[in-house]
């Protein structure tokens, strides 16, 4: 693949500019974080004519609220009936200065909340930073904007306990000590936010996020979390809601290192405990015992996979793709050849399962 070309996403992303960050059917508003995650594989080509024909599905965005100065910010999280009033002000902060300062001190605030919208608020404010790494325009600034809105308006906590947990183990073991919903009690045929409910009648759930090494260096955390997580997509997807279900544990994790470098250690190791979370939380409620997955497949080469996922079109290829490669350009494991094949075979081409699914 070539380095990609930045200065394709910005025409891409213009007719995008007065969209809402949900769809006409009440789902995530993909398209903006597709359209940037084909530029990060080096498919801008691609981006301007995805977006164009996935604008059909957008709505307008209810501009022009006035800025809050959310005194009582706590209080307005998670209600999406403030997403017009978090929007203008993030806007405000984003476009006002320095935006890097504006999130880290934000990053930190939301980390609790890491699973808003399932993981799509984190995950379009990854896409944001890594495009203005490459370049700080208003449109990318605006991305970034939308992505911490969405964030606050969607803010979900997960039932969290850290005094109880402290057993430093590796990612691969911890995951073996997550308790699993009672399939009984599952509510899984809905929204993935909803089939998160349950997690507080397990009370065992809560100290999961203490179970890993949050001292451990952040790279190598992250990336042995994602690696885990193309396990668990090898093992557990076998249905085109689960191949969306375990997606975001992957893009979930990227989007943390796209936000790193611009936040403080701090902010940073609190991101990657509520993503360490998040990842048992979709595990949690989706897994089951006896694995139905293939388990291993055959690798592809990068540049299939990247070729492949634009011409499948799926929103959720796209990015899981991207994210993929970039997992196995930092680890070398192989997993990450595989796991896209997958989720291209149970994923229906053009985005069109995500009309059927409540992938919210």
């Amino acid at each position: 693949m070539h380095p990609p070309d930045y200065l394709l996403l910005d025409p891409a992303i213009d007719p995008l500019r007065h969209t809402s960050a949900l769809l006409r059917n009440g789902l995530v508003n993909h398209v903006p974080m597709a359209a940037e995650a084909l530029v990060a594989m080096g498919q801008e080509e691609a981006a301007g004519p995805w977006v164009a024909t996935h604008m059909a599905d957008t709505q307008p965005s209810h501009d022009g609220a006035p800025k809050s100065e959310f005194g009582n910010w706590r209080e307005a999280l998670g209600d999406f009936s403030h997403d017009a009033a978090w929007r203008a002000f993030f806007t405000s902060e984003v476009m006002g200065g320095e935006w890097q300062p504006v999130l880290d001190q934000w990053s930190e605030r939301l980390a609790p909340g890491l699973f808003a919208a399932a993981t799509h608020g984190i995950i379009r404010v990854g896409h944001a930073v890594r495009a203005l790494d490459h370049g700080d325009t208003f449109l990318r600034r605006r991305e970034l904007a939308e992505g911490l809105a969405l964030w606050a308006s969607s803010y979900q906590a997960l039932p969290t306990d850290f005094q109880s947990g402290g057993l430093a183990e590796t990612p691969g073991r911890a995951l073996d000590l997550v308790p699993l919903v009672p399939e009984a009690q599952r509510r899984n045929e809905g929204a993935i936010t909803t089939a998160m409910e349950p997690l507080n009648d397990v009370a065992s759930f809560a100290p999961v996020i203490g179970y890993i090494d949050l001292e451990a260096d952040p790279a190598t955390l992250a990336n042995e979390i994602a690696t885990v997580s193309a396990q668990v997509f090898l093992d557990q997807v076998h249905t085109p809601l689960t191949a969306i279900v375990y997606t975001h544990s992957i893009t979930a994790v990227a989007a943390i290192l796209n936000i790193a470098p611009h936040v403080s250690d701090k902010a940073l190791r609190a991101l990657l405990a509520y993503g360490w979370q998040a990842v048992c939380g979709l595990y949690a409620a989706y897994a089951l015992k006896r694995a139905p997955g293939p388990g291993i497949l055959d690798t592809e080469m990068v540049p299939d996979i990247a070729s492949r996922a634009v011409a499948h079109g799926d929103d959720h290829v796209i990015k899981l793709s991207e994210a993929c490669i970039r997992f196995y350009e930092a680890t070398g494991d192989e997993r990450f050849l595989m796991v896209p094949s997958h989720a291209r075979a149970l994923l229906a081409s053009d985005a069109q399962i995500s009309k059927l699914i409540g992938d919210k």
